[in-house]
């Protein structure tokens, strides 16, 4: 029977802010070429605090307390004052230190943001998803740790081919690389398969009634089913 739902926030709060990461250094780059470093800075701030209102009051959100969510104000408040170029660069980088402790943080409490997404995309997955989901949770929150880092090290000096493809770049594709491997990995660890073509080819590969973890897997959605009156998979 399927466990208590969780929150919606945490998700999308992590969804928003990939979103804003990847889209971020090639929009700075068209406001920054049109209004300055100046108004551009004056576009981020205000965009960061409708952020803040929409979401304050809001404990639920693992990593963004009021001072995280206050601290990502002065990059753009810096560009702001000063004209600084440098501040709105290194938004990206704490873009990413910040989903580093949204991801990192859901662990509390024997939880993980991968194991909310599942079961708020399906309510009837599993318990026993969770120590894997743990481990995918830890698996991305290190790679945000190390596109913080590196996005930090190109704020400091752009390279010549433009900060805003490679920042582009270094955000994009680890994260498809590593979404690719996640995907994969399930796959074969759970062998859950749908009925898409991929999922059909894996099955005949991959059967889950060769491995325990894939019996497992189908010996609970045969009774989940039967439990709502469903034919077997």
């Amino acid at each position: 029977m399927p466990g208590p739902r969780p929150s919606l926030r945490t998700a999308a709060l992590a969804g928003l802010g990939l979103a804003v990461a990847l889209g971020y250094p090639i929009a700075l780059e068209r406001l920054r070429s049109s209004f300055g470093a100046r108004g551009t800075g004056a576009a981020v701030l205000a965009v960061w605090l409708v952020s803040l209102a929409l979401m304050r009051g809001n404990r639920s959100i693992p990593g963004l307390g009021t001072l995280p969510r206050v601290a990502l104000l002065a990059l753009p408040a810096l560009a702001l004052a000063t004209g600084s170029e440098l501040a709105l660069r290194l938004v990206p980088a704490a873009i990413q230190a910040s989903l580093v402790g949204v991801f990192l943080l859901s662990l509390r409490g024997g939880s993980s943001l991968f194991g909310e997404a599942a079961r708020l995309l399906q309510p009837y997955a599993p318990d026993f998803i969770e120590p894997y989901c743990r481990k995918a949770t830890v698996a991305f929150a290190a790679l945000f740790a190390v596109q913080a880092a590196a996005l930090a090290a190109l704020a400091w000096r752009p390279p010549a081919g433009g900060w805003a493809l490679a920042s582009s770049a270094l955000i994009w594709a680890p994260l498809l690389l590593l979404a690719a491997i996640e995907w994969a990995v399930r796959k074969i660890w759970f062998r859950h398969y749908g009925r898409g073509p991929v999922d059909r080819l894996l099955r005949r590969l991959l059967p889950p009634e060769r491995t325990a973890r894939g019996r497992r897997s189908l010996q609970h959605i045969r009774r989940v089913r039967a439990e709502l009156g469903m034919p077997p998979p």
